[in-house]
């Protein structure tokens, strides 16, 4: 089970935000944890006074938010906010994302949710500022919701995509993705996107052909094994592709209807890159699905291995 005690929700009334909310709360529910509201507002927003009055977030306007992907009305597993520990702060800061930053080191959260929309100042902001910031920098996972998403389930999550690319980050994001589909109930993908090399013509040579199906063959072999050995149990589908890597996410998003994509921040580009900026940073902007964030360097909200236990006493 993941261990979260804390969930940091920063909301900015936007609608990226309201979207995000059910997931903070369903969350905070199954794993009795404590939901922290964060509104951070300055003198400078031309709507402040009434950021300053609508804080703290009524039980209403909360409740509007946990069923805003509803259909119908609450859901028999709907969680009762009153009973929910609900901790509330407005801050004023003219650096939302550090304010959001600060905050969770203060309070040790253990998991932010936000959505990719936002405010600074009088002009809507897409992802690539504030949200960008905080999963870029904070020290614990992130929960990406967008504001246009096609899909934002709250409790029907039932299918959740991996990503594996074989490094040690990879391997954190299948661990997480385990527990993850243990709280919902919920099957998990295994993707690999085999970069078919490419060579310019100014090498001046005929490069030789890849092997792409012996290749995928040999991944879908190692993936069979990483879930088997990982995962342990048998709501796994496992598959190999060759292409470019956020594209081929994103389609196979589309193509088998997944609910949720966890995703780990580093890869196999360089010495320990940070993958946003390309392939992970695609897969935020554009998956119509909650994408959830870890980093192997930050906080973990499962078991640390052996391996990772070592390396973190290095």
């Amino acid at each position: 089970m993941l261990s979260i005690e804390r969930i940091l929700f920063p909301t900015d009334f936007s609608e990226g935000a309201a979207r995000a909310f059910p997931q903070a709360a369903y969350l905070a529910d199954w794993h009795d944890a404590e939901l922290h509201i964060l509104n951070v507002t300055g003198r400078y927003q031309h709507d402040y006074e009434e950021d300053r009055e609508r804080f703290p977030v009524s039980q209403d306007t909360l409740t509007e938010w946990l069923r805003r992907s509803a259909e119908s009305g609450p859901g028999p597993n709907e969680p009762d906010l009153s009973a929910l520990p609900i901790a509330q702060e407005q801050v004023e800061s003219a650096a939302p994302a550090e304010a959001i930053l600060n905050y969770t080191e203060e309070e040790a959260i253990d998991l932010t949710v936000m959505g990719t929309h936002g405010r600074r100042g009088v002009d809507r902001m897409l992802f690539g500022s504030v949200t960008e910031e905080v999963v870029r920098k904070a020290p614990c996972p992130a929960l990406t919701v967008r504001a246009d998403a096609d899909r934002a389930p709250s409790e029907a999550i039932r299918r959740v995509l991996v990503p594996v690319d074989f490094s040690e980050a990879s391997d954190t994001a299948v661990r997480h993705a385990k527990e993850i589909a243990m709280t919902y109930g919920a099957e998990i993908d295994l993707l690999h996107v085999v970069h078919e090399p490419v060579y310019p013509a100014a090498y001046g040579f005929e490069p030789v052909s890849f092997p792409t199906g012996e290749v995928i063959d040999n991944v879908e072999a190692q993936l069979a094994d990483l879930a088997r050995e990982t995962i342990g149990y048998e709501h796994v589908m496992i598959e190999a592709r060759a292409g470019n890597p956020a594209s081929e996410i994103l389609d196979y998003t589309e193509e088998n209807d997944v609910d949720l994509v966890v995703i780990a921040t580093h890869g196999r580009t360089g010495l320990d890159r940070v993958l946003l900026g390309s392939v992970a940073e695609r897969v935020l902007r554009r998956a119509p699905m909650p994408v959830f964030v870890v980093k192997p360097d930050r906080k973990s909200l499962v078991s640390s291995t052996p391996a990772e236990t070592a390396a973190t006493h290095e």
